[in-house]
């Protein structure tokens, strides 16, 4: 068994897993567990390791030498790894999430004024007006819709929920045509 190579190969990838290993090479794992038992890589593979993590390859055969090859840096696999796998990551959740992100201010949205259950709960459409003007966070102006309402006593149901709404964007078109004559 040829020690001072595995101790080599320890000090190359520090805490990395073989399959983390066996990943960033292309090769089986069980090769890898091989090279971690004493058996020295192919020339191919030897060419691979000086390759993928910058070590010089006399250094990786026999330990003599600088450790890296000339101008190159010593790579953290570990942290290239936690790095790659927290893109892939952030690629992912971005592409799944996408339609929910575009959807996420409909959240934040009230829910649509019930005219029909205001009309059915008050009976009495100046309520129901105050309360949907309220609901909007817009004050009623009281003295409008006056007309609208004329008979309600006499109205069905969806006559009146009708009318609440029909009174409703007239007052609104009133008061955006008052507010551009005071701009």
């Amino acid at each position: 068994m040829n020690t001072e190579f595995v101790e080599r190969l320890r000090k190359l990838f520090g805490h990395a897993s073989m399959a983390d290993i066996a990943r960033r090479i292309e090769v089986p794992h069980a090769t890898i567990r091989n090279y971690f038992q004493g058996r020295l890589p192919a020339p191919e593979v030897l060419i691979k390791l000086a390759r993928e993590t910058g070590v010089s390859l006399n250094w990786l055969l026999t330990g003599e030498g600088k450790m890296f090859a000339e101008g190159e840096r010593p790579l953290d696999l570990g942290a290239l790894m936690e790095e790659r796998i927290t893109q892939i990551v952030d690629e992912r959740l971005s592409q799944r999430m996408a339609p929910e992100v575009q959807q996420l201010g409909e959240i934040d949205l009230k829910p649509d004024f019930d005219v029909i259950a205001a009309v059915r709960q008050t009976g009495e459409p100046q309520a129901v007006m105050r309360a949907w003007y309220e609901h909007e966070g817009r004050e009623y102006p009281e003295d409008f819709g006056v007309v609208f309402f004329q008979g309600w006593e006499s109205f069905t149901p969806e006559e009146r929920v009708d009318a609440v709404r029909d009174a409703k964007k007239v007052l609104d078109r009133a008061l955006r045509a008052q507010g551009d004559k005071s701009e």
